[in-house]
């Protein structure tokens, strides 16, 4: 496909004397008689390059060039002038512009600044999409695929938004938003949660500044109704036990710990099968247990992926979750003296349980 370029000159001889040049030599040509003209045309042309006059009625060509950078626009820009004054230059370049050309001049002169400028323009493209290609890579080999959907997502609909937004109704455009912001926040959940695993591995588990006493039974409880409320499943979770207790813990923490494991529950599970939370006391401590009735892992496979990042069989199952969660939920519970263990129940399902010493 053809490189495009924009032409902003409020000279009519001029502009079509450049778009002569340029067509001639395979470029695809589009022309602004203003500055006004012309930034309109750069916002929804988008083109690889355009070509501009300084001093033009409405908008001068450092107006434009200041509009544009303060939109982000990033199209390099090549300035056409009659007067080679230093402030000028100065002005120009502080502004961001590529080069300068004074007229007159001549056409080899200008197709070169025009490939060089391409040219470096192209490298840059190819340098940073290599960049976001290893980051991509980087990140799906971290956590696969609490980051490979919502991004990939993220990805496809943007750029479905900006080669069709014309044709969008805004019912549709809302739709996608909405797709956008929510691929958005699991993918903000997700950083914060390695985040706060690499805080807690840098710090070897020791974050005791933030505990407090706890009502341990009420913070089990809201956080279970949060949970089955978020997947829409109230009536499947039961409460066996919820035995009164204060412990001194980190709240904030045992939070994470607590969502991560109950929510890792219902999504390992189906609908309208329970979800049992209970909360006991003895003389050495205190016992959580949350016990599902999935058939989709085993407590064999939890204990050993729980101490590193990754996901249990991603290629059989698509539900969300066992990556970094499961990791930083037993990180959390070591940092907060206690021990995380899983056993198979028959026929089918896994109780998690939370071991926390007084």
């Amino acid at each position: 496909m053809n490189k495009q370029i924009l032409i902003v000159e409020d000279e009519r001889d001029i502009r079509d004397s450049l778009k002569i040049i340029l067509e001639l030599n395979d470029y695809s040509v589009e022309t602004a008689e203003n500055g006004q003209v012309g930034l309109e045309k750069a916002i929804n042309l988008q083109p690889d390059l355009i070509l501009c006059d300084v001093m033009m009625p409405i908008l001068d060509g450092f107006g434009l060039l200041k509009q544009l950078r303060e939109k982000a626009i990033d199209i390099p820009l090549i300035f056409l002038t009659a007067k080679a004054q230093y402030n000028d230059l100065r002005t120009g370049m502080n502004l961001g512009a590529d080069d300068y050309i004074f007229k007159p001049f001549k056409s080899a002169e200008l197709l070169q600044s025009i490939e060089r400028r391409l040219e470096r323009k192209d490298q840059l493209e190819h340098h940073l999409k290599t960049l976001i290609d290893h980051l991509e890579q980087t990140i799906l080999l971290m956590v696969g695929h609490e980051f490979k959907t919502p991004m990939h997502g993220i990805l496809a609909f943007t750029n479905l938004i900006k080669q069709k937004a014309n044709d969008l109704a805004n019912d549709e455009i809302e739709e996608f938003c909405k797709y956008l912001e929510k691929s958005s926040q699991r993918l903000q959940q997700t950083f914060q949660k390695i985040q706060v695993y690499y805080d807690l591995k840098l710090s070897k588990g020791v974050l005791q500044s933030d505990q407090t006493d706890v009502a341990l039974d009420q913070l089990l409880a809201t956080i279970a109704m949060q949970v089955a409320n978020e997947h829409d499943r109230l009536d499947d979770l039961k409460v066996l036990s919820m035995e009164p207790h204060s412990i001194h813990i980190s709240i904030e923490l045992f939070s994470i710990a607590l969502y991560e494991l109950i929510d890792n529950a219902f999504k390992f599970s189906n609908k309208n099968t329970p979800v049992s939370i209970a909360l006991t006391t003895g003389l050495n401590g205190v016992n959580i247990e949350i016990a599902d009735h999935g058939n989709q892992c085993k407590a064999a496979e939890l204990s050993m992926r729980s101490g590193a990042i990754g996901q249990i069989k991603r290629s059989k199952f698509e539900q969300q979750g066992l990556g970094v969660g499961l990791a930083l939920a037993l990180l959390i519970i070591n940092s907060q003296n206690g021990q995380l263990f899983f056993e198979d129940l028959q026929p089918n399902g896994i109780k998690t349980e939370i071991s926390l010493n007084q």
